[in-house]
């Protein structure tokens, strides 16, 4: 089957402005990262779409050279979106060098259609290539339908081009005159609509679900600190004790406070107790394990879960946490503020079913209450154990 190639041309026009009308209107509304250069993309393609296809109106050094480099110009469009979506870098004579390569190339050959289109079909799938990479590069830990649906596209259109380059230099195929209806013809640009479009609508889905996950971690993240808010804790808690009573296994739980806090707010100020709670939650996130989960219960009081954990270890985390804040300041602009935490530890061998999140931590909170009345700066566990004073 084969299509009319100015069809095309004239669906991809009016196709492309849609699309680039309506992904402006958002960007211009919203500041979304990458959107604005899509849209320029969009338009680009649209005046590949229109200058090759006035060939023959237009003069060949415009319709070709131009026409080529706007092809081009949109593959680096897309891959500055991508890159800027993913708050991303990439060296810049590695997108920039292709456009110049293709409009050279366009011009020099401009009367050898067949070592043109070999040129310019590997240039396209190397442009694809670097999309693909910015799309699947190590670090991007967010994998959603949209990008999947880029990366397809991708995968498709760089296979396709490179195909089309090798079968014209091998001689698997001729190079057919301009608007030719042969099937590599009609396929070439069938793709290249399509991965457009897909590309486009991969991108904007990709900003919607990564709008949906960030909302998601809002509500889950305590802002300040980075850790675990209230909810968090308390959904991620009753998966870890239903684990450990079904298992048998040891599970601990302890409450931090940090000492005087408000002294500290009334006599440094308050960015200066914002940034000692950050450096208190960063000192605990070091020292606790991938399984452990640690959260910002309230003001300065942060609670941390450490599964299958004795009370001896976990004993001997709370000490080492209270040690390494006390022995070093805080320094907050030249001021160097002394920071203690008291903690209040609970830990259980083996769970009982009347063991639950809120009896568990009751006793913990017993247990912060009486490290703080006998002086602060101390570790204070249930009855089963002995204190650890400073």
């Amino acid at each position: 089957m084969t299509l009319d190639i100015p069809s095309i041309y004239f669906v991809s026009i009016v196709t492309n402005l849609s699309m680039t009308l309506a992904v402006m209107i958002v960007a211009l509304r919203q500041s979304i990262p990458g959107l604005k250069l899509l849209a320029w993309g969009l338009v680009t393609n649209s005046g590949y779409y229109l200058v090759l296809g006035a060939k023959g109106i237009l003069p060949d050094l415009l319709a070709i050279g131009v026409g080529n480099m706007l092809g081009a110009l949109t593959l680096t469009l897309v891959l500055k979106a991508v890159l800027s979506s993913r708050r991303a870098q990439m060296e810049p004579a590695l997108y920039i060098t292709p456009v110049a390569l293709m409009l050279i190339v366009s011009l020099i050959l401009i009367d050898d259609r067949h070592s043109r289109l070999i040129i310019a079909s590997f240039i396209i799938s190397y442009q694809i290539a670097l999309i693909l990479w910015a799309l699947i590069r190590p670090g991007n830990t967010f994998v959603g339908r949209g990008r999947m649906i880029m990366s397809l596209a991708c995968v498709v259109g760089m296979v396709t081009m490179a195909y089309r380059g090798f079968s014209f230099l091998l001689g698997w195929h001729e190079v057919t005159p301009f608007q030719s209806r042969d099937v590599l013809t009609t396929l070439f640009y069938m793709i290249n609509y399509l991965g457009m479009f897909f590309l486009a609508f991969g991108f904007v889905l990709t900003t919607v679900e990564q709008g949906a996950e960030q909302n998601r971690r809002m509500a889950l993240i305590d802002p300040l600190t980075g850790m675990f808010n209230r909810r968090a804790l308390f959904e991620s808690m009753d998966k870890l004790f239903t684990k450990a009573e079904a298992e048998g296994q040891p599970l601990s739980l302890m409450i931090m406070d940090v000492d005087l806090f408000k002294q500290v707010n009334d006599r440094y100020g308050h960015q200066a107790g914002d940034f000692v709670l950050k450096r208190v939650a960063n000192t605990i996130k070091g020292r606790l394990r991938q399984e452990d989960i640690v959260g910002r219960i309230g003001g300065e009081e942060f609670l941390a879960v450490l599964p299958d954990t004795p009370p001896e270890g976990a004993l001997r985390l709370a000490e080492e946490l209270r040690q390494t804040l006390a022995s070093e300041s805080v320094v907050f602009k030249e001021e160097k503020i002394q920071v203690t935490i008291s903690v209040g530890l609970y830990s259980s061998v083996s769970l009982a079913p009347s063991q639950t999140p809120d009896s568990v931590i009751a006793s913990a909170d017993k247990a912060l209450y009486l490290a703080k009345t006998n002086g602060r700066n101390r570790v204070e566990v249930n009855k089963v154990m002995t204190a650890i004073s400073a």
